[in-house]
């Protein structure tokens, strides 16, 4: 059976309602009123009676900036031009220290003349140190013999290379013959790389007499030998990178 409720019905059960609400709420104003109200008023006022010490602070560390891990921010980019066994430095203005990040944590050298190496860290890599010195990786890596994407720890990468002493392609020997593989004479250059950082002298000439002597071009073959010579670590440290 359907009950139907009329509307005068349902407006006066609602002031019945709104009426029995009101009394409650007349019958709990005491209580209310002695707890100090909705929001404890009392409370606050036995607060503000006696004045609290003031609240400790601590000073802000002030943050500290972020290196961009990209390149990014460069305005442009040094690069190398290599031609035959001449290496040419492009953009040199541009080379700048970016500061330290994950991937290039190593140390920054510098002369007169500016940034002129980077000494590579344990797990850097040629995109974070790009980055870091506004640098093209690619030139950078080639120029420094570097195989691949790895690069060894300790390295020095020159940036400002001398531009009297002749460069070495660690890929192509001078006398290099069609179909016949480089590896050997490539591998060669890496040791020898490797006995320059630690100058261990004795080593470097035994490798280059049995290596790589005969397959650099003329004027790498009079600079080299007379620096292992004459144990100029200047000249190997930018020859044998």
């Amino acid at each position: 059976m359907l009950v139907t409720v009329s509307r005068a019905a349902k407006v006066a059960t609602g002031v019945a309602a709104v009426a029995v609400i009101a009394g409650l709420v007349a019958l709990a104003s005491p209580a209310i009123s002695a707890l100090g109200g909705f929001g404890h008023h009392a409370a606050a006022q036995a607060t503000s009676a006696a004045p609290s010490a003031p609240p400790i602070t601590s000073p802000t560390p002030t943050p500290t900036p972020t290196p961009d891990d990209s390149s990014a921010g460069c305005r442009t980019e040094a690069s190398f031009a290599l031609e035959g066994d001449v290496a040419h430095l492009l953009k040199a203005d541009a080379i700048q220290d970016r500061g330290s990040r994950p991937g290039a944590r190593g140390e920054v050298l510098s002369s007169a003349d500016g940034i002129f190496s980077y000494v590579v860290a344990p797990n850097d890599n040629l995109d974070s140190i790009e980055a870091r010195l506004c640098f093209d990786g690619w030139t950078l890596a080639r120029f420094n013999h570097v195989l691949g994407i790895a690069i060894q720890p300790d390295a020095h990468l020159i940036l400002r290379p001398d531009p009297a002493l002749p460069w070495i392609d660690s890929y192509n020997p001078y006398d290099e013959v069609p179909g016949v593989s480089v590896g050997d004479y490539t591998d060669a250059l890496a040791e020898m790389g490797a006995a320059v950082r630690t100058q261990d002298l004795d080593t470097a000439r035994a490798i280059w007499r049995k290596l790589v002597s005969g397959h650099v071009s003329p004027a790498a073959e009079t600079a080299a030998s007379k620096a292992l010579d004459s144990g100029d670590w200047a000249v190997l440290d930018q020859m044998f990178p």
